[in-house]
């Protein structure tokens, strides 16, 4: 892998991180369902950006923007459907479809740059 696409693995997956961190510790402020939620996508996204850092692989990026691609589209209904879970849904969808992106960037044609 150059230094350059390192570089932008390393940026990519330390934002994921940097997510995980603010999730868990919103989740502390937080009561209920969306503590619960916190957590599971502090402990998911800090999981995720932990395995994406090691594997480094194309495919392993590729997955991980199927895993934020799916997580964005679980958010519609949810931000559609239950009032109370709108702000929280909306974000997420936001922050899936940016992490989503920003995976298939770092895959680009599935060749090494």
């Amino acid at each position: 892998m150059s230094g350059a696409r390192q570089d932008r693995v390393r940026v990519v997956e330390l934002l994921r991180a940097g997510i995980g961190v603010v999730h868990l510790l919103g989740s502390r402020r937080a009561l209920g369902r969306p503590a619960v939620l916190g957590r599971v996508l502090g402990v998911r996204q800090l999981t995720q950006a932990g395995l994406l850092l090691r594997a480094g692989s194309p495919d392993a990026h590729t997955v991980s923007a199927l895993v934020d691609a799916t997580h964005g589209a679980t958010m519609v209904p949810l931000a559609l459907l239950d009032r109370q879970s709108r702000r929280f849904a909306v974000r997420q969808l936001w922050i899936a479809a940016l992490l989503t992106v920003l995976e298939i960037a770092l895959v680009g044609r599935g060749r090494e740059r």
